[in-house]
């Protein structure tokens, strides 16, 4: 074998080696990138059941505080109490959510799974407190806005398309007809 045919078979060893390393640097990278979307959602995840009592605030007394004129004065002059307007902290919590969403640092298809019902409740029942922050700062809780339209979205499609259960599941209750393994 000459020195040139060697030379070239070690240019071509040389080029798969380089390849097979890309592919597999790639792989490790998608697993990578997944571990962190995962640990990010995890911890969101555990810090809204931190949350329960701003999400508590705001089903059970968010409206009837709106009434208030001192609590509106409040929010529309940014003269707030952070203790007595819980309400911040849920909106601040699904601001967060819907921009490291927005950025591609969260899987979108796992938000809407696990949080979009929850998400537009919130954000329905904050609407009127939005409103009032938004007259001194336009853009506040713009992505906790675009979790509730994506959230809504993703909703109404469930709606309009139900699961579609296997043949032999007839109801909730129905056995499914499958023989049980030999032993």
């Amino acid at each position: 074998m000459a020195w040139e045919e060697i030379s070239a078979l070690a240019a071509i060893v040389t080029a798969a080696v380089i390849a097979v390393t890309a592919i597999i640097a790639v792989v490790q990278i998608r697993h990578l990138r997944a571990a962190n979307q995962l640990a990010a959602a995890m911890s969101l995840m555990t810090e809204v059941d931190q949350r329960a009592d701003a999400r508590t605030f705001v089903a059970t007394q968010l409206e009837t505080k709106m009434r208030d004129p001192q609590f509106r004065a409040a929010l529309a002059s940014g003269n707030i109490d952070r203790h007595e307007h819980l309400e911040l902290q849920l909106g601040n919590y699904w601001e967060k959510f819907g921009l490291l969403l927005r950025h591609g640092l969260l899987d979108k298809q796992l938000f809407l799974d696990w949080g979009s019902q929850s998400c537009l409740r919130d954000w329905g029942l904050m609407r009127e407190a939005t409103r009032v922050l938004r007259g001194r700062s336009p853009q506040v809780w713009r992505d906790f806005e675009y979790l509730a339209h994506i959230a809504a979205v993703h909703l109404d499609h469930i709606y309009a398309h139900p699961l579609q259960y296997p043949a032999w599941r007839e109801s909730l209750d129905a056995e499914p007809d499958v023989e049980p393994p030999a032993r």
